[in-house]
């Protein structure tokens, strides 16, 4: 079974857990801010966003959440809704299950995914070190400047979402639009916590992600992101 799917997911969830919730100044997190200076016209917000995340990224280790992810294709009738909790470990741990009528169970484990599917009676895995590195380059290593030389940022009062801001990353070379047109997340402005995560693919398709119940530095069993063996 190709695991496009799958990794996109994945790609969207780890997109979430170290670009977006490292500056989800969520309530319980143990981190203190520190205030930030008086906005000007010219000031950009998500350099804002980006300073002010600081604090709580420098002390994350972990985070959960419940999710609904909703797919949306050319190919469906009808968008598709799935529901699901996640946990995260750094460096690079992801696991999602997907509850519900068709469950499954999708993991990062350092540079492998697996997707054990019972009704597709699909238990696989890959290496994915190449999409890892990209991952890392683009989302958790750079600067904002940085991050300006390979996507162009555009950042709003989301007009879907009352106090929240809405960061849209379009990447500037072909190539990367080959992958994604366009990454959207939505942010809430008092506690930079990630609301929602969207991804717009070439032809049309597109899967958003709706996290609540976010937690930062729980718990989580290290056996979580165990990989099975490959069938």
């Amino acid at each position: 079974m190709a695991l496009q799917r799958p990794l996109r997911r994945v790609f969207a969830s780890g997109v979430a857990l170290w670009l977006a919730t490292a500056g989800a100044g969520a309530a319980g997190s143990g981190a203190t801010q520190a205030p930030a200076p008086p906005a000007t016209a010219a000031a950009d917000p998500f350099d804002e966003i980006f300073r002010r995340g600081a604090p709580v990224e420098a002390t994350l280790k972990t985070v959960s959440a419940s999710f609904v992810e909703t797919s949306t294709s050319t190919l469906l009738k009808a968008p598709q809704v799935a529901r699901g909790t996640l946990v995260g470990r750094r460096p690079n741990q992801v696991r999602l299950d997907y509850t519900g009528s068709d469950p499954r169970t999708v993991i990062v484990n350092g540079n492998t995914l697996a997707i054990d599917w019972p009704s597709r009676a699909t238990r696989d895995s890959r290496d994915i070190t190449s999409t890892m590195r990209r991952a890392e380059r683009f989302f958790v290593l750079s600067s904002p400047a940085e991050l300006r030389k390979h996507f162009e940022i555009a950042t709003v009062d989301a007009p879907d979402r009352k106090g929240a801001w809405r960061v849209a990353f379009t990447p500037r070379r072909r190539q990367m639009r080959e992958g994604v047109n366009r990454v959207l997340l939505w942010i809430d402005k008092a506690s930079l916590q990630l609301q929602a995560l969207k991804m717009e693919y070439p032809g049309g398709d597109a899967r958003l992600m709706e996290f609540s119940d976010v937690r930062l530095n729980p718990p989580v069993d290290a056996q979580a992101f165990t990989v099975a063996p490959r069938r």
